[in-house]
């Protein structure tokens, strides 16, 4: 487990994109509405793009993560999107009946188990079940599936997320010695290793968003024990009313849109004065990556790949320290 930093910096981006190639499990965490599938989806394309074969897997129920990546629809088996690139989502009941037939070495048994309609009403009474298979899905394909170099988890929002992420805790300490247990110990272990699996967190450029944020580092740190790989600070405004024309393509002299500079520069001291806090070293993390907000949002793939663009210029253009 990776110990207190003083601050997070922000790094070369391709450097941080380099060391989170080397990953298995990323599992991408934040609150609602901030941008979490965006940025899965960022990270998909960009650990294809150095040639790692990835699955990027979301519990959302829209096809957000599809369009972004080019594809019409998500469904509940891999599609590929290109030659190193497939997404999933993540069906609680699909998960079940596939991580079940892992943990029984059959899955015929577990088809037969899991898709009975009566075992189907037993199960969902069992708090955590759902997402103790859903994380054991995520966690499978990435660990020990062996069909994919890295797994980005695009999970459900925070609150959510660490409650299904201490599932293996709660089976290792509430639960009789058996299958499930040793499966449960196996994925423990996984999340405590920063060399095969870390959290990459997702927030907005305010000083509440970003506080939040430490607190879930903390949480997953703690708790979890889970290493967080780096902050990704989501929406961030142009400085200036020039680079916002060019970004949206409105045409100069809008007297409205003079405010966005304003808003862009009160972002960035919001985050300066939050990097530079005691509180933000309880997230324990050394990678800050801002991203520039998308006006005309992420309609397909060749959308997500300029974005990662803008951010590797972004980072490079502002001569920020590299955190190797």
């Amino acid at each position: 487990m990776a110990g207190l930093v003083s601050h997070p910096v922000e790094p070369h981006a391709n450097t941080l994109f380099d060391r989170l190639a080397t990953r298995r499990l990323l599992v991408v965490s934040g609150k609602g509405g901030v941008g979490r599938t965006s940025v899965a989806a960022l990270l998909g394309a960009a650990l294809a793009d150095r040639g790692k074969r990835v699955l990027v897997a979301t519990t959302g129920h829209d096809d957000r993560l599809a369009w972004m990546l080019g594809a019409p629809r998500l469904g509940d088996q891999p599609q590929a999107v290109t030659e190193r690139l497939f997404i999933q989502r993540l069906e609680p009941q699909t998960c079940i009946r596939e991580y079940g037939g892992l943990v029984l070495h059959s899955t015929r048994v577990s088809s037969a188990v899991f898709d009975n309609r009566v075992i189907r009403k037993l199960m969902r009474a069992i708090p955590g079940l759902d997402d103790f298979a859903v994380v054991g899905k995520a966690w499978h394909e990435a660990i020990r599936g062996g069909q994919y170099d890295t797994v980005v988890f695009d999970g459900p929002a925070t609150g959510h997320l660490l409650f299904a992420l201490d599932v293996p805790l709660a089976i290792l300490n509430t639960v009789p010695k058996g299958p499930l247990t040793k499966e449960a110990e196996l994925m423990q272990a996984s999340f405590e290793d920063p060399s095969r699996v870390e959290a990459v967190l997702v927030g907005l450029p305010e000083t509440w968003p970003l506080t939040e944020l430490v607190e879930l580092g903390e949480a997953l740190r703690e708790r979890i024990r889970m290493s967080v790989a780096a902050i990704m600070v989501n929406g961030l405004w142009p400085e200036d009313f020039a680079e916002f024309a060019e970004m949206a393509d409105l045409p100069p002299g809008l007297g409205e849109v003079g405010r966005v500079g304003a808003v862009g520069r009160q972002q960035r001291e919001s985050i300066a004065s939050w990097q530079a806090s005691d509180v933000v070293r309880r997230c324990a993390t050394s990678s800050l990556l801002t991203l520039p907000w998308q006006w005309g949002g992420l309609p397909h793939l060749e959308a997500v790949r300029a974005w990662l663009g803008q951010a590797r210029a972004a980072a490079l253009h502002g001569g920020s320290q590299s955190v190797e």
